[in-house]
Protein backbone atom coordinates (compact mmCIF):
# COMPACT_ATOMS: atom_id res chain seq x y z
CA UNK A 1 0.00 0.00 0.00
CA UNK A 2 1.58 3.29 -1.00
CA UNK A 3 1.93 6.08 2.12
CA UNK A 4 0.08 8.56 0.08
CA UNK A 5 -2.75 6.03 0.25
CA UNK A 6 -2.66 5.03 3.81
CA UNK A 7 -2.13 8.92 4.66
CA UNK A 8 -5.50 9.56 3.42
CA UNK A 9 -7.00 6.69 4.97
CA UNK A 10 -5.92 8.26 8.53
CA UNK A 11 -6.90 11.59 7.30
CA UNK A 12 -10.54 10.54 6.84
CA UNK A 13 -10.93 8.21 9.92
CA UNK A 14 -9.70 11.52 11.62
CA UNK A 15 -12.37 13.68 9.98
CA UNK A 16 -14.86 11.21 11.71
CA UNK A 17 -12.66 11.65 15.40
CA UNK A 18 -13.18 15.47 14.67
CA UNK A 19 -17.12 15.18 14.36
CA UNK A 20 -17.80 12.88 16.93
CA UNK A 21 -15.90 15.37 19.48
CA UNK A 22 -18.41 18.12 18.05
CA UNK A 23 -20.96 19.10 19.71
CA UNK A 24 -23.93 17.76 17.68
CA UNK A 25 -22.09 15.79 15.81
CA UNK A 26 -21.36 18.32 12.84
CA UNK A 27 -18.42 20.86 11.42
CA UNK A 28 -18.30 22.99 8.80
CA UNK A 29 -15.53 22.63 6.23
CA UNK A 30 -13.58 25.57 7.33
CA UNK A 31 -13.28 24.39 10.97
CA UNK A 32 -12.76 21.13 10.14
CA UNK A 33 -9.06 22.58 7.83
CA UNK A 34 -8.86 24.68 10.92
CA UNK A 35 -9.20 21.64 13.07
CA UNK A 36 -6.45 19.21 10.89
CA UNK A 37 -3.68 22.22 11.45
CA UNK A 38 -4.12 22.78 14.54
CA UNK A 39 -3.52 18.88 15.26
CA UNK A 40 -0.49 19.40 13.28
CA UNK A 41 -2.01 17.63 9.96
CA UNK A 42 -2.26 20.78 7.50
CA UNK A 43 -4.84 19.32 4.60
CA UNK A 44 -5.50 21.57 1.69
CA UNK A 45 -9.37 22.26 0.42
CA UNK A 46 -9.05 19.84 -2.19
CA UNK A 47 -7.57 17.03 -0.58
CA UNK A 48 -10.35 17.69 2.49
CA UNK A 49 -13.08 17.92 -0.79
CA UNK A 50 -11.78 14.72 -2.03
CA UNK A 51 -12.17 12.94 1.95
CA UNK A 52 -15.81 14.08 2.49
CA UNK A 53 -16.95 13.06 -0.93
CA UNK A 54 -15.27 9.68 -0.13
CA UNK A 55 -17.24 9.89 3.52
CA UNK A 56 -20.32 10.54 1.89
CA UNK A 57 -20.18 7.71 -0.90
CA UNK A 58 -20.13 5.49 1.84
CA UNK A 59 -22.48 6.92 4.36
CA UNK A 60 -20.47 8.01 6.76
CA UNK A 61 -21.11 12.06 6.81
CA UNK A 62 -24.06 13.79 5.58
CA UNK A 63 -22.68 17.25 3.64
CA UNK A 64 -25.18 20.10 2.96
CA UNK A 65 -23.97 22.91 1.06
CA UNK A 66 -24.85 26.75 1.85
CA UNK A 67 -24.08 29.20 -0.82
CA UNK A 68 -22.88 32.44 0.18
CA UNK A 69 -22.06 35.74 -1.80
CA UNK A 70 -20.56 35.80 -5.16
CA UNK A 71 -20.33 31.87 -6.18
CA UNK A 72 -18.86 30.94 -2.22
CA UNK A 73 -20.27 28.21 -0.40
CA UNK A 74 -20.32 26.57 3.03
CA UNK A 75 -19.95 23.25 3.50
CA UNK A 76 -21.73 21.86 7.01
CA UNK A 77 -20.94 18.23 7.63
CA UNK A 78 -22.88 15.86 9.96
CA UNK A 79 -21.74 12.36 11.53
CA UNK A 80 -24.24 9.66 10.95
CA UNK A 81 -24.59 6.20 12.53
CA UNK A 82 -23.14 4.68 9.79
CA UNK A 83 -19.80 7.00 10.43
CA UNK A 84 -20.27 6.38 14.54
CA UNK A 85 -20.00 2.48 13.64
CA UNK A 86 -16.66 3.50 11.30
CA UNK A 87 -15.38 5.77 13.56
CA UNK A 88 -15.53 3.23 16.54
CA UNK A 89 -13.64 0.21 13.84
CA UNK A 90 -17.17 -1.69 13.99
CA UNK A 91 -17.98 -1.02 10.43
CA UNK A 92 -15.04 -1.95 7.67
CA UNK A 93 -15.41 1.46 5.15
CA UNK A 94 -13.08 0.53 1.82
CA UNK A 95 -10.15 3.76 2.31
CA UNK A 96 -10.78 4.40 6.07
CA UNK A 97 -8.38 3.11 8.44
CA UNK A 98 -9.86 -0.20 9.62
CA UNK A 99 -8.31 0.77 13.55
CA UNK A 100 -7.82 3.55 15.38
CA UNK A 101 -4.53 5.41 14.58
CA UNK A 102 -2.13 5.98 17.65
Amino acid sequence: MSLPRKIAEERRWRVLDFLEMAPGHSLNDEILRTMFREAGFPIDVTSLDDDLGHLERHHCVMLTRYVLDRGRYLTVVKLTIEGQQTWQCERRVPGVVARRPL
